[in-house]
């Protein structure tokens, strides 16, 4: 949730560009959940386009669309564009700019587990699992009922936000609050929820022009995942150009992909991506970018 307008909103709106800053959460506070993130993405397109556009001046049929997330924004955006051809075939999409993608949640949270962003494990648990009740209360029943890692901390996190998350797990291996660890996700009802809302690259393949970024060393998503996802979308015809920045970690390429980021999304929005960037095909390539001390 914001609490103030970030600076991206504040740049985009400064370039003339309507900004839409979806809950695609909903109302049970679905983090992670791909397809919820993905729909209600979509959803909040459709929304603004089909409603009384004069009001903002908006010509739904001729107005140019872009995605832009980083991190759990660009696990909304990469779920909208896949989903985008089964789910809202209607919309026409630009492009989308992704960063720091996070394409297998399961290998997020053996990454992250015992450093300084465990408190992602119980966030992302527990709003993946707000949409599989079956999957909720066998995890909720998998919990230590006492000892240093139990029940009682674990579910504190259901009223946290994701920095406060951080903050009370941070340094902790969060499989300990299971009584079987981290087997307790191997179980079918577990599985079943996560290789329908876990796993990016299985429900479609985006139909648009998408610009990734993300840090070789990456500490909350294996950059391999990356890769390996949009080799896989490269194979089937997708238009993909690719930076992974030698530089920086997660939160250092929110800022060094920045200003990339927002080329890429000036270009399909101003109708120069031709002119620009590759139409067909993918590249991608290795960058050494370090502007970390920006004020972006």
């Amino acid at each position: 949730m914001y609490t103030s307008p970030p600076v991206d909103v504040s740049i985009a709106l400064s370039q003339g560009w309507y900004v839409n800053v979806p809950d695609y959460e909903g109302p049970l506070a679905s983090f992670t959940a791909g397809v919820q993130s993905g729909h209600a993405t979509l959803d909040s397109i459709r929304s603004i386009l089909n409603s009384n556009a004069t009001a903002f001046n908006i010509r739904a049929a001729s107005a140019r669309t872009a995605l832009w997330g980083y991190s759990g924004g660009a696990l909304a955006s990469e779920w909208a564009a896949e989903l985008q051809g089964q789910y809202a075939p209607e919309l026409s999409l630009a492009g989308a700019a992704l960063g720091g993608l996070t394409p297998n949640i399961t290998n997020v949270m053996d990454t992250v587990t015992g450093n300084l962003n465990a408190g992602l494990i119980p966030e992302a648990v527990l709003g993946l699992a707000s949409q599989y009740p079956a999957t909720y209360e066998f995890l909720v029943s998998q919990l230590n009922p006492a000892g240093a890692y139990n029940r009682t901390a674990f579910l504190l996190s259901r009223n946290m936000t994701l920095a406060q998350a951080e903050a009370f797990f941070a340094g902790q291996n969060v499989y300990d609050y299971f009584v079987n660890g981290s087997d307790t996700f191997k179980a079918p009802v577990v599985q079943y929820a996560l290789n329908r809302d876990g796993y990016m690259g299985y429900h479609g393949v985006p139909q648009i022009p998408i610009y990734a970024y993300k840090a070789v060393h990456d500490e909350v998503s294996p950059v391999g995942d990356t890769d390996e996802l949009l080799k896989r979308y490269c194979g089937v015809g997708a238009n993909i150009l690719y930076e992974r920045n030698t530089i920086g970690g997660h939160s250092a390429e929110s800022i060094n992909g920045h200003a990339r980021a927002l080329q890429f999304v000036s270009s399909v929005l101003g109708g120069s991506y031709a002119s620009v960037y590759k139409t067909q095909g993918c590249t991608f390539r290795n960058v050494a970018v370090n502007i970390t001390d920006s004020a972006l």
